[in-house]
């Protein structure tokens, strides 16, 4: 690694900004001295800044500046943080990284998750809660940027302050019955799909090394996303983070459609949960 500091820009209410986040931890990068964390508000809507959109188009966090070379999610991220690592972890050698991909698909999003409800109660605690707070952060931001937007952004602008503002007039006003139930469709979907990820391949890559990690004994790059994924997903059933599986296995199972969840899942998380960079870093 050269001398020059990684630059991660980061927010810690973002939940894919976690997995960079766990790998330098785990990985022996020392905070201040390798690392600079720039913070990014995301629930001020900072992350549509032209400057930042200069440096990450999308409007995400992470982005990682190392080498001279920008990356701009969370899996290349924690790819480069790989190769730069004092104490690179150990190949998977059982455990395919497809699961990677598996764990960011939108169809099981923990972001969507949280910002969709399910029925009305959900729907009146997201309005009193995060979600709209969140939401309506945004809005402020990007109604201000599309008032006098840069050319070269003018269009995904335009189009975020539109999609941003149709979810959070759902949590602000009273949408009519077909327009209520098509939003808790999307919402149990959503749910559902977080189960047949949990039952099917999550379990398989638990299964396969024998735990508690994916990557055996000790966290590989596999574990990097998919803590991040199932912490936020935990987080999402009204779970407290940092919960044990005792707490946080029956909500998870109960949001999932009521199956049993295998107990390596638990044991997983309860591996986690008292790790030292799950624990420093605050992972919810």
């Amino acid at each position: 690694m050269s001398d020059q500091k990684i630059k991660l820009y980061e927010f810690a209410g973002s939940c894919w900004a976690n997995a960079p986040k766990i790998a330098l931890e785990e990985l022996g990068f020392t905070k201040d001295k390798d690392v600079e964390w720039i913070s990014v508000n995301l629930a001020e809507g900072k992350n549509f800044d032209p400057e930042y959109l200069k440096i990450n188009p999308a409007g995400t966090v992470p982005t990682l500046i190392a080498e001279g070379k920008t990356f701009s999610d969370s899996i290349s991220s924690v790819q480069e943080i790989i190769k730069l690592a004092p104490h690179p972890p150990r190949a998977d050698a059982h455990t395919s990284t497809s699961i990677i991909e598996e764990i960011h698909a939108q169809a099981h999003d923990p972001n969507a998750t949280l910002l969709f409800a399910i029925n009305d109660e959900d729907r009146e605690a997201k309005s009193n809660g995060l979600p709209k707070g969140f939401l309506a952060g945004r809005q402020k931001e990007l109604d201000k940027l599309a008032q006098d937007p840069p050319n070269e952004f003018k269009d995904f602008l335009l189009k975020k302050q539109t999609d941003n503002k149709q979810l959070l007039e759902f949590f602000t006003t009273e949408p009519d019955d077909a327009t209520r139930q098509a939003h808790y469709d999307q919402g149990q979907q959503l749910w559902k799909s977080v189960g047949i990820a949990l039952r099917g391949v999550v379990t398989q890559a638990l299964q396969k090394n024998g735990g508690p990690f994916a990557g055996g004994a000790e966290p590989s790059e596999v574990d990097y996303h998919l803590i991040t994924w199932l912490s936020r997903t935990i987080t999402n059933t009204g779970v407290e983070p940092g919960s044990p599986a005792s707490v946080a296995m029956p909500k998870l199972q109960e949001y999932t459609g009521g199956h049993n969840l295998d107990p390596i899942i638990g044991k997983y998380w309860d591996a986690w949960v008292k790790r030292d960079s799950f624990i420093n870093l605050g992972i919810h």
